[in-house]
């Protein structure tokens, strides 16, 4: 199961990397290290700790494949798909599914924003970054066997609906995020371990 997380780097926030079968794709880079090249740029929503421009351009390469919302297109006219919740894209080494992400209780993420989460599966593992979203209905439509969740509970679901989340799309292990700046603690993230059956591993920040 730890091949699973191989090549997985947790930034800060939603700031994810996975280098896997050759291929990097980064989830909302932020923070990321000179030196990177992306394969892969998936893009959640234009908040600015999830849309650094400066990273991203850091990151960007001719060859480099950059997904976004439909909805930023008007901030981001030369990426390479604009996807909308339910769109599906096949790229070399990685399949790629956009699911809804928002809140539901409250505003900092409105359904009408149509913001995205991603399921992808890249040498042979389906990983679901669910972006800044609260528990929706539609996680019960979805597989993974990692699961990249948000468990700060201000701006996104806290610890409780992070374990129902990964109980709904059957994910093998929980990877913890957006936890910490400023909102949520690693007692938070360690308090899902007390209701999920399966594993959490809880990734130090790398910025």
């Amino acid at each position: 199961m730890s091949d699973m997380l191989d090549g997985v780097t947790w930034y800060r926030g939603s700031s994810v990397r996975i280098r896997r079968a050759g291929l990097e794709i980064h989830v909302d880079p932020l923070g990321v290290e000179p030196g990177s090249r992306a394969d892969c740029i998936l893009l959640t929503h234009p908040h600015y700790d999830n849309f650094s421009e400066a990273d991203i351009d850091r990151l960007r390469t001719p060859e480099t494949v950059v997904v976004a919302p439909a909805t930023m297109k008007k901030l981001l006219d030369d990426a390479d798909h604009f996807m909308r919740a339910g769109d599906m894209v096949q790229l070399d080494g990685v399949d790629i599914l956009a699911v809804p992400a928002h809140n539901v209780d409250k505003r900092f993420h409105r359904p009408e924003d149509g913001w995205l989460g991603y399921v992808f599966t890249v040498g042979g593992v389906t990983y679901y970054h669910a972006g800044d979203t609260d528990f929706l209905p539609a996680m019960f439509g979805i597989r993974c066997d990692v699961a990249f969740l948000p468990c700060g509970g201000h701006y996104t679901m806290g610890a409780e609906d992070a374990a129902r989340a990964a109980s709904a799309c059957a994910a093998k292990i929980i990877v913890p995020i957006h936890w910490g700046e400023p909102h949520g603690t690693r007692d938070d993230a360690e308090r899902i371990r007390e209701m999920f059956s399966g594993r959490v591993h809880i990734l130090e920040r790398e910025a």
